[in-house]
């Protein structure tokens, strides 16, 4: 399998499965970590990425058992956004390799907040600070408790 990781990679989701940016976490069951994303667009904030907590740099190399589990993780947090913002929708994404622009080299899946006419597609991810994403993910954390999940 060909790799796309520099070597050496320094990698930011291994970084926040070791405990960085933990205010912005709203899901950790130690298989699987659901997270703020650091880009949000304006509209659609709560854009929230479910990566696997061991390194496995794409799809392809995840474990068949990992990858069920990640798409159980990404049900549960697509339920727990819709409940947190009233959305009209949810679009979820999985990028593999340069060519599919995929751009951390950390297997992971976008789950993202979508509104009927939200022009998602023609707008660009902004920088969010911590703090700002520490509030959403609050906001998502509260849905999934009172959901009981």
């Amino acid at each position: 399998m060909q790799h796309h990781a520099p070597s050496p990679y320094l990698c930011p989701f291994c970084a926040i499965a070791a405990g960085a940016e933990s205010d912005a976490v709203v899901f950790n069951d130690g298989k699987a970590i659901g997270v703020l994303g650091l880009h949000q667009k304006v509209g659609n904030e709560g854009h929230i990425l479910v990566m696997p907590v061991g390194h496995f740099e794409n799809l392809y190399e995840l474990p068949s058992e990992l990858t069920g589990h990640l798409f159980l993780v990404t049900q549960l947090l697509a339920r727990g956004i819709k409940r947190a913002f009233g959305t009209d929708g949810i679009t979820v994404l999985q990028n593999n390799e340069p060519a599919g622009d995929q751009d951390v080299w950390h297997a992971h899946i976008h789950v993202i907040p979508r509104f009927t006419g939200d022009q998602f597609h023609a707008r660009q991810g902004a920088f969010m600070p911590l703090a700002e994403r520490a509030k959403l993910a609050t906001t998502i954390r509260a849905a999934l408790q009172s959901a009981g999940t």
